[in-house]
C-alpha cells in the first residue's frame, strides 16, 4: 500500500542520496524524530526509494525562535535542497518558511501556530493543532450542547492563537467559555489550580488544549478534583505516554473516558482504515513501536511520505523549486493520516489542504465513534478555515 502511495518502484534504493531539509523541535516531540527515521528506512530499503534513489535527511532542530530563521537560511542556501519538511516547529515557524521563498518547497507536518495557517510558502495536508481545536469546538456546540464550559489551554502562540480562533465558536452558540492559560510545563497541582480557576468543577464541559505531559498533568489534577464530567481534548492526550502514564496507576483501561479530536480515522479501533493499518505496521517492523501513538509521530511519518509522492511525481531529474512547489500545491489526496478530499491553497488559510476532523470517544473499554471519516459523520472545518468570501 505505501509504495503505491508514494509511486516508488519497490526494493532497495541505490546511488547517490537525494537531499530533503527536515526542521523540528525534536527536543519536545522525540517520536517525531524516531517516525522519520522509519519512514526514510522503509522507503529506502523497501519501496523503491524516489526515481530508485535513496532520501537522506538533511535535520535541522528547533529549540528557540532563532532556531528557525538559522535553519531556514542553511536550507535556502543549499543548492542541494529543493524541498523540506516542517516536523513539529514550536518556536518561529514563520522565520523557518519565510526564509525559504523562493528557494525550497515546504511542507508542514502539523501547523501549530496560526502563522503557519496563513503562511503562503507551505502547504500542510491535515488539519493541524487548531483544525484538531476547531473540530472540538465544534463538536462541543453542535453535540454536546453545554451552558458552560472550562478551557486550559498551553500559554503560548500556539495556545492563545487557537484560543482566541476557538472562543468565537463555542460563544456563538451561547456557551459561556472561561479560559485559564497554563505553561507548557504546567504540573499537576498547577493545573488543578488552572481548573478551579475556570470554574471547571461546575462546569458543563471541559476542553484541554496542552502538550503531552500537561495531558497526564490534566489527568492526574481531573482525578483529584474528582471533577466527573464531558472532557473534549485533541489526540495529544491518547497517545504512548497517557497509556503507560495509566498503567503505572494500575487503572483499569489504558485511557480516560474522553473525547479525542484527531484527523478522521481512529487508530486503535479492530477495523482500521488502511493507511493507518501501514503507518502502524511500519512503525512495528522499523523499532517505532514505542512511539507509534504519539502525537507527532504519525504526522511526520505521512509527511516524509507525502513528500516522497510528490518528488516522484516530479521526477528526480526535473526537481527544482519550481516544479516541487507546484507538486507539494497540486495535492490532492488522500493523505495517509487525513481524511477527505485535498485542496491547498485557499483563504484565509492558504496552507491548510485538509477540511475534515474526527472525534472519537473512550467509554471504559471501548471506543465511540463520535464523528469519523470511516462512517461520514466527520465534521467539516470549512466553513471556519475556508468562509465563503
Amino acid at each position: 500500500m505505501l509504495q503505491e502511495y508514494i509511486g516508488g518502484t519497490g526494493g532497495a534504493a541505490t546511488g547517490e542520496p537525494y537531499r530533503i531539509g527536515f526542521a523540528h523541535s525534536g527536543d519536545f516531540f522525540p517520536e517525531g524524530d524516531v517516525a522519520a527515521d522509519v519512514a526514510v528506512e522503509l522507503i529506502n530499503t523497501e519501496l523503491g526509494g524516489l526515481d530508485g534513489r535513496p532520501i537522506e535527511l538533511v535535520r535541522c532542530n528547533i529549540a528557540v525562535p532563532e532556531d528557525s530563521a538559522a535553519c531556514g537560511a542553511q536550507f535556502a542556501n543549499d543548492e542541494a535542497i529543493d524541498l523540506v519538511i516542517g516536523g513539529l516547529v514550536l518556536a518561529g515557524p514563520a522565520d523557518l518558511y519565510s526564509a525559504l521563498a523562493g528557494n525550497a518547497a515546504a511542507i508542514i507536518a502539523a501547523p501549530l501556530d496560526v502563522s503557519d495557517y496563513l503562511n503562503p510558502n507551505a502547504v500542510a495536508y491535515n488539519a493541524g493543532a487548531l483544525g484538531a481545536g476547531v473540530g472540538g469546538a465544534v463538536f462541543v456546540t453542535d453535540d454536546l450542547k453545554p451552558q458552560t464550559a472550562a478551557l486550559v489551554v498551553t500559554d503560548d502562540v500556539a495556545g492563545r492563537g487557537g484560543e482566541s480562533v476557538l472562543r468565537p465558536i463555542v460563544e456563538a452558540a451561547g456557551i459561556e467559555l472561561k479560559t485559564v492559560f497554563v505553561p507548557p510545563t504546567a504540573t499537576a497541582p498547577e493545573i488543578a489550580a488552572a481548573l478551579q480557576a475556570t470554574g471547571a468543577e461546575t462546569a458543563d464541559v471541559v476542553s484541554i488544549g496542552l502538550f503531552e505531559q500537561g495531558c497526564l498533568a490534566a489527568y492526574d489534577a481531573l482525578q483529584t478534583l474528582d471533577i466527573q464530567v464531558e472532557v473534549v481534548t485533541t489526540s495529544v492526550c491518547w497517545g504512548n505516554a497517557m497509556q503507560e502514564h495509566l498503567r503505572e496507576q494500575g487503572a483499569e483501561h489504558p485511557f480516560p473516558n474522553w473525547n479525542f479530536s484527531w484527523f478522521g480515522y481512529n487508530p486503535y479501533v479492530d477495523d482500521l482504515e488502511p493507511s493507518i493499518e501501514a503507518y502502524l505496521t511500519a512503525m512495528d517492523a522499523h523499532g517505532g513501536s514505542d512511539y507509534k501513538y504519539s502525537v507527532a509521530a504519525p504526522i511526520v511519518f505521512d509527511a516524509v511520505m507525502s513528500a516522497a509522492q510528490v518528488i516522484n511525481q516530479v521526477g528526480v531529474d526535473n526537481a527544482t523549486f519550481d516544479t516541487l512547489d507546484a507538486g507539494v500545491r497540486a495535492f490532492t489526496g488522500p493523505s495517509l493520516i487525513q481524511s477527505g478530499p485535498q485542496a491547498c491553497g485557499i483563504p484565509p488559510y492558504v496552507s491548510i489542504c485538509a477540511s475534515e476532523v474526527g472525534v472519537f470517544r473512550y467509554d471504559n473499554g471501548e471506543w465511540i465513534p463520535k464523528r469519523s471519516g470511516s462512517d461520514g459523520t466527520v465534521i467539516d472545518l470549512s466553513p471556519y478555515t475556508r468562509p465563503a468570501g
